[in-house]
C-alpha cells in the first residue's frame, strides 16, 4: 500500500487536477483468479506511466457486497476530459477482462475529493488490509465532523511512535445522496489492527486530550455522533490486490 499512500499524498497537493472515482464490480462465479490476472495485465500495460490514470483494486471482505471487487481510479483533469470509451485501453478491458465480469457497475460510480488536511500519511509498506469507515453527516454537523478528523490527524502526528499505516479522508463529490465521507485506515492484517487498537489508539487519545483538553476526545466524539444522520455510520473491510493495481 506504499504506492497508494504516496499517490494520495500527491493528490492532496494538486486538488484541482486529480479526481478519485470508485465502482463495485461483480465477478462471475469461479472466475476471480482469471479476473485478477487479466485486470492486472491491463493495469500494468496502460496505467503505470506518468500522466496515465492509476488504478487500485480491492476485494470487499464484509457487507452486502462481500466477495466483489472495489476498484479506485485516480486521474488528472486532462485524462478525464479526453476519456474515450472506444479507446485502445477501453477495448482491451472489454475484450480481455469483460468476459469474467457479470456486473461491471453494481452500485454506480462515485467521485471523491481527497481531503489532505484531514489525512495522515506515513511511509508504509505491506498494509494490505483497509478498514473503510463511512459517514453521512447533516449540513449542520459539517464543522463538528471535520474538526474531529483534523484533531485526530494532529494527535496522530504528535505521537512519539507513529502508526505503521496511513489514514486517508475522502469526501464524496458526486454520486452520493447527502454529505458522505470515507475514512480509510491501513493495516497489515486483522492482528495488526487489533494491536493498533490495544497499543496505539490509547496513545493517540492521550495526545488528543493533551492538545485539546481533558476528555476532549470523548466530547468531540459525542459531537460527531450528533452530527450524523440516522444510521449514518458504516464499516467495510477491504483486501488490497497489488497484482491487479498500478505499481
Amino acid at each position: 500500500m506504499k504506492n497508494l499512500s504516496i499517490l494520495l499524498l500527491s493528490i492532496s497537493f494538486s486538488f484541482a487536477s486529480a479526481q478519485l472515482t470508485t465502482r463495485t464490480i461483480e465477478v462471475k462465479q469461479g472466475q476471480m483468479d482469471k479476473f485478477i490476472e487479466m485486470a492486472g495485465k491491463k493495469t500494468k500495460k496502460y496505467n503505470n506511466e506518468e500522466g496515465s490514470a492509476r488504478f487500485f483494486t480491492y476485494e470487499i471482505l464484509t457487507g452486502s457486497n462481500a466477495g466483489m471487487i472495489w476498484r479506485m481510479r485516480a486521474a488528472n483533469a486532462e485524462y478525464m476530459d479526453n476519456w474515450d470509451s472506444n479507446s485502445e485501453e477501453s477495448e482491451y478491458w472489454q475484450k480481455n477482462v469483460g468476459p469474467y465480469i457479470s456486473n461491471e457497475n453494481v452500485n454506480g460510480m462515485y467521485m471523491w475529493n481527497y481531503v489532505g488536511p484531514m489525512s495522515h500519511n506515513v511511509d508504509s509498506e505491506d498494509q494490505n488490509l483497509t478498514m473503510a469507515l463511512i459517514y453521512e453527516f447533516k449540513d449542520s454537523g459539517e464543522e463538528d465532523f471535520w474538526r474531529f478528523r483534523e484533531r485526530v490527524v494532529a494527535a496522530r502526528s504528535a505521537m512519539d511512535t507513529q502508526p505503521k499505516g496511513s489514514m486517508h479522508s475522502v469526501y464524496c463529490s458526486s454520486g452520493c445522496n447527502g454529505n458522505v465521507a470515507m475514512i480509510l485506515f491501513e493495516y497489515e492484517s486483522f492482528t495488526d489492527q487489533q494491536l493498533y487498537n490495544q497499543e496505539m489508539l490509547p496513545q493517540m487519545i492521550e495526545k488528543y486530550n493533551e492538545l485539546y483538553g481533558n476528555d476532549a476526545y470523548e466530547q468531540d466524539g459525542n459531537k460527531v455522533d450528533e452530527s450524523l444522520v440516522e444510521n449514518g455510520r458504516g464499516r467495510l473491510y477491504l483486501r488490497y490486490i497489488p497484482e491487479a493495481s498500478s505499481d
